[in-house]
């Protein structure tokens, strides 16, 4: 029995008989199973890039649509900006001409002020040289009078304002 069960082990090397029919049952066997699993994922795959495709194209589209609008928006921003630019220069016109006005109502405000306190300082100068002048003239009598009046004429002339006081 030993021998027999020797013999029933062996190994075929007929390789016609055995591999073609192995091949042929490997072949059958992965098509079956590994087929219906290949095709449902290339079909999975297949629908996730038409879904791809498809939301590229909505994006696309929106994206056109913001475009357009943007383009509508930068038209009305210029029309904006150039209306903002004319009113600008009209404001500037009318400003400058209102400073100017303002500042030649200013300057004539300023001459006349000018004007007041020369006048001013004039008459305040001319005080100052009658009250000096006055001054110095009192100064220089009362030196003359200090030279010239002795304690007798001093005395003769309070007596002769005195008699002129009395006389009336």
């Amino acid at each position: 029995m030993e021998n027999s069960l020797l013999l029933s082990i062996s190994l075929n090397t007929d390789i016609l008989e055995t591999n073609i029919i192995n091949i042929v049952i490997l072949v059958a066997i992965l098509f079956n199973v590994v087929g219906g699993a290949l095709k449902a994922a290339m079909l999975e795959r297949k629908e996730k890039i038409l879904n791809g495709v498809q939301d590229a194209e909505r994006r696309l589209n929106e994206a056109s649509e913001r475009l357009a609008e943007a383009k509508m928006q930068l038209k009305q921003s210029k029309l904006i900006i150039n209306k903002i630019k004319s009113d600008k220069e009209a404001a500037r016109r009318t400003i400058a001409i209102s400073n100017k006005d303002r500042a030649l109502e200013e300057l004539m405000r300023q001459a006349n002020s000018t004007k007041l306190a020369v006048t001013y300082k004039e008459q305040q100068v001319l005080r100052e040289v009658k009250e000096q002048i006055s001054t110095l003239a009192l100064n220089r009598v009362i030196a003359s009078l200090k030279d010239d009046l002795t304690l007798d004429k001093h005395i003769a002339l309070i007596n002769n304002s005195i008699a002129r006081i009395g006389g009336q």
